[in-house]
């Protein structure tokens, strides 16, 4: 028998850059700093501060006052809208900084130091662009589909003047049919910058995507259908050194809801796609075919290592 003493730690997956690495969370600081933290705060038996995970509000405040606290960032989501963890989300935005600054893709950015980033699904929260600008000035386009999210992307933007003109929210259209990256034009910015007209045309029997060196597995079948991912929402001539996405990691809502233990809220259309995170994901590996000289790191959280095997094939 293997004593524990011998089992091996869990490797500590916190990128060292994160601003927790070293000083998690102080619910007891936060609470004496911040009033409406304080009513989320209670005391276990060992005296540790602590919230409850399984209500909406006290994961939501605490994303709030973080925000606040550590990053100096106004914001807020209506009640259901998906409630981002600071700490995790930040790791992502340092994973990115580390593949910018390797050679492993080399960088042909002509814009000197401007680094810039698209965040496929940004929604309510606008996390991503919200750290990836307030950490290291990164500019960014967020994407989305519900007027819910577009609106309060775009308060969350606002309500950070500091940094609002590195970011825009850019509303994809549900276009119907088979997108060509000339003609489709399915992303609008929401902010009235550079407006697009919708005017372009979906083509009806495109050429198929160019697949001679991208031949799917033989069970890839449940294929992703819905509004426009990468294709489509990138327009013509735009170049970004990298995309980023917290995908819809399920099929349904029932295998969403299966943890019990924590409340981060989340829409449908956040939460959920036909085929769930590995055919949303493979929609981005083929749309990336088309789109290779428009980025240079095609990038996704991913929820089931199960699905890695498929999708690094």
């Amino acid at each position: 028998m293997v004593s524990k003493k011998n089992k091996r730690k869990r490797p500590d997956t916190i990128h060292p850059k994160n601003k927790y690495s070293d000083n998690p969370p102080d619910f007891a600081l936060l609470a004496s700093l911040y009033t409406s933290f304080k009513a989320f705060v209670f005391y276990s038996r060992d005296g540790r501060p602590r919230i409850d995970w399984t209500n909406f509000n006290s994961t939501r405040e605490l994303t709030r006052v973080l925000l606040l606290h550590d990053h100096g960032l106004n914001w807020w989501i209506p009640n259901g809208q998906l409630c981002p963890t600071v700490p995790n989300r930040s790791k992502y935005i340092h994973w990115i900084e580390d593949l910018l600054s390797s050679d492993i893709i080399p960088n042909n950015n002509s814009n000197g130091d401007i680094v810039r980033g698209f965040d496929k699904g940004t929604g309510a929260n606008c996390i991503y662009p919200l750290l990836g600008a307030s950490l290291l000035g990164w500019t960014f386009v967020g994407s989305d589909v519900t007027d819910v999210a577009l609106e309060w992307a775009e308060r969350n933007v606002k309500s950070n003047q500091h940094i609002s003109e590195l970011i825009e929210i850019r509303k994809v259209t549900n276009c119907q049919g088979t997108l060509s990256i000339e003609d489709s034009k399915c992303g609008e910015s929401v902010d009235g910058k550079s407006k697009m007209d919708g005017s372009g045309s979906v083509v009806e029997e495109a050429e198929p995507l160019p697949l001679s060196s991208f031949d799917l597995p033989s069970d890839a079948n449940k294929k992703y259908s819905g509004p426009p991912v990468l294709l489509g929402v990138v327009r013509d001539g735009e170049k970004f050194d990298f995309c980023m996405c917290n995908p819809p990691f399920f099929e349904t809502m029932e295998e969403a809801g299966l943890n019990p233990k924590t409340s981060f809220g989340g829409t449908p259309e956040e939460m959920v796609c036909p085929g769930g995170e590995k055919a949303f994901i493979t929609r981005i590996i083929e749309d990336s075919v088309v789109l290779k000289e428009s980025f240079r790191w095609f990038t996704s959280m991913l929820g089931r290592k199960t699905n890695l095997k498929f999708l690094t094939s």
